[in-house]
């Protein structure tokens, strides 16, 4: 499976936590899996035969922490914002509306998302 990097202009790796709080005291979430939406061409359709412009396809996210803003996408998808990446928790999230600051937490077996607000 091919790798995503992030791009260093849409989402900032953390080198230290500047925090007042500990990330222990935050609400945590279980990522459950990591998914790319790939545009499609024109004309493209789905197996009922309606003409689709996307298709989500599972990736990975390179490990290391990481300031993003969540917002919500399709059903019980999650948008890392600036990003073409999303994400699916193993539990409820919640609402996210446009933006909900976080921090994620990704290694290699596993990837756990901070709510700071």
């Amino acid at each position: 499976m091919k790798k995503y990097i992030f791009s260093t202009t849409t989402l900032i790796l953390f080198i230290s936590f500047s925090f007042s709080q500990s990330l222990k005291d935050l609400d945590n979430y279980t990522v459950d899996e990591f998914y790319k939406k790939v545009e499609l061409d024109y004309g493209t359709l789905d197996e009922d035969g309606d003409d689709i412009d996307y298709i989500y396809v599972k990736t990975e996210v390179d490990s290391g922490d990481y300031k993003i803003e969540l917002s919500d996408g399709d059903g019980d998808l999650y948008e890392v914002k600036g990003t073409n990446i999303y994400i699916k928790f193993r539990g409820y999230f919640g609402y996210a509306g446009y933006s909900t600051e976080c921090i994620m937490k990704v290694d290699y077996y596993s990837a756990t998302v901070y709510k700071l607000e």
